[in-house]
């Protein structure tokens, strides 16, 4: 007899995960010389980094609409299997979670829009040149939405909002401490903009009736 409070995990998280695990699979195929060309990653990230000095006009663009389509190509590039195994568990994780209440096109907006608004917000608060890769602010737009649904919950069955705080909180130490363990090469702002879009989106789903059956536990 199937549980009935089993949640499968939705579609849309299946080929988000799916595209990133295989993208850097094969990246790390080429990297390691089992396939004939060994610059794949050299190429996927010219093409699909997150080029600070391509968006300010400083470099040349490798292809036309280069500085558009980079604020998000650059979710599906990691650099390497670590990397792209952490970001792809959260989504994962969070993704079954948000499954229960959002349908998989919102998933989907979740993910895209929050990637874009880390990209933007990266490029707005950063002076570096080094190019961004990773999936890192989408994860961070999952946990807006996430924690937005949960504020709200909270605020309406009257319950302390202090776990709220407190999970930011942790996530602000977090980042500070990778960012030291990293030197520096932490795009916490990607953090910051995927975050704050997708507390957005957690508004905009509300309002809209968006949610599909109930706030998600904490």
């Amino acid at each position: 007899m199937q549980d009935q409070n089993f949640q499968p995990l939705p579609w849309s998280i299946k080929y988000i995960a799916g595209i990133l695990v295989m993208v850097e699979l094969l990246l790390a195929a080429s990297d390691m010389g089992i396939l004939p060309d060994t610059h794949l990653r050299n190429g996927a990230f010219v093409y699909g980094a997150l080029w600070p000095e391509v968006a300010r006009g400083g470099w040349s663009e490798a292809y036309s609409g280069q500085s558009y389509l980079m604020l998000l190509s650059y979710a599906f590039l990691h650099g390497g299997l670590l990397h792209m195994a952490m970001n792809t568990v959260v989504i994962l994780g969070l993704g079954k979670r948000l499954g229960a209440v959002l349908g998989n096109g919102q998933l989907l907006l979740v993910f895209g829009v929050s990637a874009v608004a880390g990209g933007v917000v990266y490029l707005a608060l950063s002076t570096g040149q080094a190019p961004v890769v990773g999936a890192s602010g989408a994860v961070f737009g999952f946990f807006g939405v996430w924690k937005y649904f949960e504020y709200t919950a909270r605020r309406r069955m009257g319950l302390s909002l202090r776990p709220i705080w407190q999970f930011i909180g942790a996530l602000v130490v977090l980042n500070v401490a990778l960012w030291f363990l990293a030197d520096g090469l932490l795009a916490w702002e990607a953090h910051l903009g995927g975050f704050i879009a997708g507390w957005a989106l957690g508004m905009v789903f509300a309002r809209r009736g968006g949610q599909k059956r109930r706030t998600p536990d904490r």
